[in-house]
């Protein structure tokens, strides 16, 4: 291949900052010149950019708490179904069983384990005390 044959890439003005970079930093200008020409003083100003922070703050909290709660009921669901499939297990006749005793065995250490009741125990006890 000869280099008449290869394309050239243009190469940017190295102090050129990329589109969005500069999108940002206008937006953040604007807000600033905003903020500044609103009349506020600087003490206003700080009470303002703290409730930002505390509304942030909760927000991220919420979101993590929605997590926790579908984790538990997530955990709910699968405890339920373990524990009924061991009783049914055991109340079935023999015909209908459908565990290995290694996997009895299994289901009996995860259901009796208390993983699941000490993740439960310790969300409700911050909930509730």
């Amino acid at each position: 291949m000869l280099d008449s044959d290869l394309k050239k890439i243009p190469i940017g003005h190295p102090d050129a900052s990329p589109p969005e970079a500069s999108h940002l930093a206008v937006d953040s200008a604007l807000k600033e010149a905003e903020l500044l020409g609103s009349n506020l003083t600087a003490e206003q100003i700080k009470r303002r950019a703290e409730a930002n922070e505390a509304n942030r703050n909760e927000k991220f909290r919420n979101h993590f708490e929605k997590i926790a709660i579908l984790s538990l009921w997530g955990f709910f669901v699968l405890f339920t179904g373990l524990i009924s499939a061991w009783f049914w297990h055991y109340l079935a006749p023999v015909a209908w069983h459908w565990l290995t005793a290694e996997q009895l065995t299994k289901v009996q250490t995860l259901a009796t384990g208390g993983i699941v009741a000490t993740i439960a125990a310790g969300h409700l006890k911050k909930r509730l005390g």
